[in-house]
């Protein structure tokens, strides 16, 4: 892996990742939102009457909510069209009706928080809108139990780590170079082609990666992904074959599982994993594989035309958090 210096995470602006000195909030329930269920509507009473609770410590928690999210919504809210796409049909996430609808719920998710709890006694870290209708909120457990019970609130769940499981070959998948004469040959298999590698990160200036020796990429067709710059060498991680590269951690960062002087803030792959599976799946063709001064052929992806579009979400100390996770799968 590369010798250079790991790149220092900032941590989140705003609100509060951490709860205030004491752990104390006031909650302002009672004059922000109507209250038509009995049993909320007691809950606001009470807190209302009392105006510093203590809340222990803060956790990460996963919101799921009524409504359906872009990829399967027909229609039904005033001024906003349908977004649902037939199975055969491929969505444009950069359509005027997906993106308004997005922001709809993204506006619909910070009004509901900021009618229940008092800005700074929480961290709002994700909105999700693509694949599923929720967000991920640093709060208190009590926090968590007074959002379990407002109108439009299906899930609210804690956060779990996760951890990356080991690989297996092309053979076990059942996926040898016999596939490849109907791809377009070893040299084309995979044009055209984006893969989303939600794993580890990546090491760019690996040659299973490089674009010095292979033909020019031209424009991606229907992809437009993100790409993060360097904090080390300030250069893009993108290069024509990486297409995409982005990091997720605001959730591991909240939960005080990030050391910045140990994981990399950024795309690059802390571990190789991410590496890995990458080259297996759309690495160049022909690359030499040389291990402690000796050769072991050559190595090839499955698709070695393909481009490669990285969600980082697993780190090398703690693996990673399931907020994260989804927050990247949205992304894809």
């Amino acid at each position: 892996h590369s010798p250079r210096r790991p790149a220092r995470a900032e941590r989140p602006t705003g609100g509060g990742g951490r709860a205030a000195p004491g752990n104390a909030w006031a909650p302002s329930v009672a004059v922000h939102t109507p209250v038509k269920m009995k049993g909320l509507g007691l809950a606001c009473l009470l807190l209302a009457l009392v105006p510093q609770v203590v809340l222990g410590t803060h956790d990460v928690y996963i919101v799921t909510m009524v409504g359906d999210p872009v990829v399967s919504y027909t229609g039904g809210v005033e001024g906003f069209p349908a977004t649902a796409a037939d199975l055969d049909e491929e969505m444009d996430v950069t359509s005027e009706a997906v993106t308004s609808y997005s922001l709809h719920l993204r506006r619909h998710h910070e009004k509901l928080l900021d009618s229940l709890f008092v800005a700074g006694t929480y961290e709002k870290l994700y909105s999700y809108h693509h694949l599923i209708n929720g967000f991920a909120v640093h709060m208190s457990s009590l926090q968590a139990d007074f959002l379990r019970k407002a109108p439009g609130v299906k899930y609210v769940e804690r956060d779990t780590k996760i951890q990356k499981l080991t690989t297996h070959t092309p053979q076990f998948l059942g996926l040898t170079t016999a596939v490849w004469p109907t791809g377009g040959g070893f040299d084309r298999a995979g044009e055209d082609v984006v893969i989303g590698f939600v794993d580890s990160g990546i090491y760019p200036e690996h040659p299973s990666f490089s674009t010095h020796r292979t033909d020019p990429y031209g424009p991606v067709p229907r992809y437009k992904g993100k790409c993060e710059i360097d904090p080390v060498t300030q250069r893009s991680f993108c290069n024509g074959k990486i297409v995409g590269a982005q990091h997720f951690a605001k959730a591991a960062i909240a939960a005080g599982a990030f050391n910045p002087d140990v994981e990399f803030a950024s795309p690059l792959d802390g571990d190789g994993h991410g590496s890995h599976i990458a080259a297996i799946a759309a690495g160049n063709n022909g690359i030499p594989v040389r291990m402690h001064g000796y050769e072991f052929g050559k190595a090839s992806g499955m698709a070695p035309r393909a481009r490669i579009a990285v969600y980082k979400v697993l780190y090398r100390l703690f693996g990673g958090y399931v907020s994260d996770v989804v927050a990247a799968i949205d992304q894809v």
